[in-house]
């Protein structure tokens, strides 16, 4: 099927034929494509593609400021990155976790479909996102992660698992009530007692909250992802994340 295929399919049996016209809202979108994410990113799947089918104690290597925790969007939130960067940036910074993970498996390895499904799903919600004004803390994130200069080793499912958890964190406020089954038990956050940072409230699609200004920063469509690279091991030690293999 080509690009595009699988997600046609899924949004037009998830809203009909609604989907084709131009007034879909990227925010209901947005909810139906990170809601298949959301079902393929589950525990189940999570333990059995990223664990079982790896070495015990496998680790890939990645870019330092490659790895999005949740601690990372609360003290960008605290900094004032609006929901909508945030958003490109788990997308962008995921994007490129899939391809060096699937850089180190071959194609006959059970989970190399698992991951080239969710890495396209992510590039669609990245895509959304093309006329976003890229905040300068966000620009300076992703650059730091395409430069390479600082890496570390980690654990597949552990990068699986921090996606899952911040595309809640970033998603669940506003797609709780969107009607999408994947999204329906998901746990709003809360405020914490005395913060002086609300929660971000829904907002309405990306697209109409930012509009384009080559002037005074570049557009999310002008910038690439470099391509992945795996960091040489020590001497004397195995190069894990470099061979290809199947278990």
């Amino acid at each position: 099927m080509p690009r595009g295929g699988y997600l046609s399919l899924y949004l037009w049996f998830c809203l009909g034929p609604a989907v084709g016209s131009e007034g879909l809202e990227a925010q209901t979108k947005e909810c139906v494509i990170t809601g298949s994410l959301r079902d393929k990113l589950q525990y189940r799947n999570r333990l059995r593609y990223m664990k079982h089918y790896f070495p015990i104690d496998y680790r890939i290597s990645v870019p330092y400021e490659g790895v999005l925790r949740l601690a990372n969007i609360t003290r960008l939130q605290k900094a004032g990155v609006s929901e909508p960067n945030l958003q490109y940036l788990w997308a962008s910074l995921n994007c490129n976790t899939m391809e060096i993970i699937q850089n180190v498996l071959l194609e006959d390895h059970p989970s190399w479909n698992y991951i080239k499904e969710i890495y396209e799903l992510l590039v669609y919600v990245r895509e959304i996102a093309m006329d976003l004004q890229v905040d300068p803390q966000v620009e300076t994130i992703l650059t730091l992660a395409n430069s390479g200069q600082d890496r570390k080793l980690v654990k597949p499912k552990a990068l699986l698992d921090n996606c899952y958890k911040v595309m809640d964190l970033l998603y669940c406020l506003c797609c709780k009530e969107s009607n999408i089954r994947n999204w329906e038990d998901c746990v709003v956050p809360q405020a914490q007692p005395h913060s002086r940072h609300p929660l971000p409230q829904c907002a309405g699609p990306a697209t109409l909250l930012y509009h384009p200004s080559q002037a005074q920063t570049s557009l999310v469509g002008e910038r690439e992802l470099r391509p992945p690279w795996v960091e040489a091991a020590p001497p004397g030690k195995t190069k894990l994340g470099e061979e290809r293999f199947i278990p």
